[in-house]
C-alpha cells in the first residue's frame, strides 16, 4: 500500500524530470556542437527512461483502488506521455 508521502515524492520527482527534459532538450536544439548534441540526446534518452519508471508506478497507483482520488495521477501520467 501506497502513503500519500509516497506519491507526492514521485509527483514532485516527475515535475523535477519533465523541467530537466524540457531544459536539456532546448539546450540540444540551440547547439551547433555536434558531440554536444549527441551527449544531450544520450542525456534525453536517460530522462525519458527515469520518467517512464515514474510512470509506470503511477500507472500501478490509478489501477490500485486504494487510491480515491487519481486526477493528479493521471494528469502526471499524461505529462509524461507527451514529453516522451
Amino acid at each position: 500500500m501506497s502513503t500519500s508521502g509516497e506519491i507526492e515524492r514521485v509527483l514532485k520527482r516527475v515535475a523535477e524530470g519533465v523541467e530537466a527534459f524540457d531544459n536539456t532538450y532546448n539546450k540540444m536544439q540551440a547547439s551547433t556542437n555536434l558531440t554536444q548534441k549527441e551527449k544531450l540526446e544520450s542525456d534525453l534518452k536517460t530522462q525519458i527512461k527515469k520518467l517512464q519508471r515514474l510512470r509506470d508506478q503511477i500507472k500501478t497507483w490509478v489501477a490500485s483502488n486504494d487510491i480515491k482520488d487519481k486526477t493528479q495521477l493521471l494528469e502526471n501520467r499524461r505529462l509524461i506521455e507527451t514529453v516522451s
